[in-house]
């Protein structure tokens, strides 16, 4: 199971801008020109991602997490710096998160409801 957020950016291509920069990494097992996936090294998960992210348009993504670690938090944030952006569960405008809230940090478990 795993959890939806669309990441909405101020800015016009920050979408495109946070996508560009992720393709480059290492932990990115697959990267098209809509889709960015990733795996912690760290985990050992027999899922094919860990982390997914789909270019939604120039300033929205979506994000589906299946596993919360410490590292695939770094990774997005890393990418996310210098942009300014918001985070809503499932793409619901009235339930706005933080990247910490969303990935708990300390817990590795799957997500479950």
């Amino acid at each position: 199971m795993s959890y939806e957020y669309r990441l909405v950016f101020d800015e016009p291509l920050g979408a495109r801008q946070v996508m560009d920069k992720l393709r480059g990494r290492a932990d990115c097992v697959q990267a098209a020109e809509q889709v960015v996936e990733f795996k912690d090294p760290g985990l050992g998960s027999s899922a094919d991602y860990d982390l997914r992210l789909t270019f939604e348009n120039d300033q929205a993504l979506w994000m589906e997490l299946l596993f919360r670690t410490a590292a695939l938090h770094e990774c997005l944030d890393r990418a996310m710096q210098g942009h300014r952006f918001r985070c809503f569960e499932d793409g619901d405008s009235h339930d706005e998160v933080t990247l910490e809230q969303v990935f708990a940090l300390g817990r590795t478990s799957p997500i479950s409801p």
